[in-house]
């Protein structure tokens, strides 16, 4: 398996935490036994053996929880192994998938987030918080608008978080509104999924609980001025048709 190196992005640290929202599918090489392979997946090579196949294709990593395959916010240090966190239903798991073994498993997950990293063009002093907070403050100044299923959620955050501040308690409530989905605003599932990946890193470093306790202070404080809107003000189509003129 060749492996490109990547380097550290210019002015970054090693111990600076990446969060990276990737909105398409990350797809990666595996082996997985298929009968017959899947419409839209590339089978590079395969072997006839009975009534299987035994193919590499290139597979999208999918949610533990969900399955969805697109929406993910990557994370980790430089050398860290990649973690995900499901922007629909808050699961978060560590990269990893069939036909390598354990140590070139871990290497690929490695080099899988400085792929994505490099490629995001994100600017190593931006902080975790810093995209949570602009989606509140682009909420504040009417740059995008929630929907119903937005205050739905909202308000489920205000009654479970409160006895509860940990990212499990808000995990569970994207899992639960997993239904309206389709009418969730994006900015408002990616704050979420960033609060949830932050507060579930383990951390390294000063300053980390501080920023840890200031994102769910923002997200909490986005969360109750979607749950007091006015109903009639909020978004009741999908964010695409409602986008449409």
């Amino acid at each position: 398996m060749s492996v490109i190196g990547y380097e550290l992005p210019q002015g970054a640290t090693g111990f600076h935490l990446w969060q990276v929202l990737v909105t398409g599918e990350i797809r990666v090489r595996t082996v997985d036994w298929v009968t017959p392979l899947p419409p839209g997946l590339d089978a590079d090579y395969s072997t006839p053996d009975g009534d299987v196949y035994v193919s590499e294709v290139l597979l999208p990593l999918s949610c533990d929880r969900c399955s969805s395959t697109e929406g993910h916010i990557g994370q980790g240090r430089w050398d860290d192994q990649l973690t995900l966190t499901c922007s629909r239903c808050g699961t978060g798991w560590v990269a990893r998938w069939a036909g390598l073994s354990d140590e070139a498993e871990t290497e690929a997950s490695r080099q899988l987030l400085r792929q994505i990293v490099v490629q995001s063009g994100s600017a190593p002093y931006t902080v975790p918080g810093d995209r949570v907070r602009e989606i509140r403050d682009d909420l504040q100044a009417g740059r995008w608008t929630p929907s119903r299923a937005d205050q739905t959620l909202a308000r489920e955050l205000l009654l479970a978080v409160s006895g509860d501040p940990g990212p499990e308690a808000i995990a569970r409530c994207m899992a639960a509104t997993l239904p309206d989905r389709p009418l969730r605003s994006a900015r408002f599932s990616e704050a979420l999924a960033r609060t949830v990946g932050l507060l579930r890193d383990p951390g390294a470093g000063i300053g980390a609980e501080p920023e840890r306790s200031l994102v769910l202070d923002v997200v909490m404080d986005l969360a109750r001025t979607v749950a007091a809107m006015d109903p009639a003000a909020l978004r009741t189509e999908p964010e695409a048709a409602a986008d449409t003129p």
